[in-house]
């Protein structure tokens, strides 16, 4: 089997019962949970990085929670291990674990001046094409051309018509 780690995130709602003490206790859990789970944290964690939110719907009664995000690194069989840690605490609403991709991105070491420089060298003048304006006679529909001797022919078979049912 690979034992290779994979970078995870963690995000955790957490009871907004708790005070700032208490809370860091609850954290210091969590990272000694994915310490114990054979994991390793990639950044420091502080108190000023858990946020108390509304949350769109009821979760467990509650409708306000702590939110954490910590970032670590963890092999990839020792997931369920943590997750039944965190299923354990009573302090924790909710929580989410996702695979991260690991960023292996080089910085671009350009001035500002040189970048905009290269997005006003793309930047093409729009062509306007002008369409003929139409007249409001062109836009609505002729009748049809009907002959005076066809309009009194219908007009005169229509009292005829008339004339036979109003006789019965």
């Amino acid at each position: 089997m690979n034992n290779e780690n994979k970078l995870y995130k963690l995000t955790c709602l957490i009871s907004p019962l708790f005070n700032q003490e208490q809370l860091g206790k609850i954290v210091q859990d969590i990272k000694q949970g994915i310490i114990n789970s054979e994991g390793s944290i990639s950044e420091e964690i502080s108190l000023n990085d858990v946020v108390k939110k509304r949350i769109a719907y009821p979760i467990k009664k509650y409708l306000e929670a702590f939110y954490l995000n910590i970032n670590f690194l963890l092999p990839a069989q020792a997931t369920s291990k943590l997750h039944q840690y965190l299923d354990s605490k009573k302090d924790i609403i909710r929580f989410l674990i996702t695979t991260r991709q690991q960023s292996k991105i080089k910085p671009v070491k350009s001035s500002k001046k040189a970048f905009s420089s290269k997005i006003v060298e793309k930047i093409e003048p729009l062509s306007i094409k002008e369409t003929p304006k139409e007249t409001v006679e062109e836009k609505s529909v002729p009748e049809p051309i009907i002959s005076e001797s066809k309009r009194k022919a219908k007009i005169e078979e229509l009292d005829k018509k008339l004339e036979e049912i109003l006789n019965e």
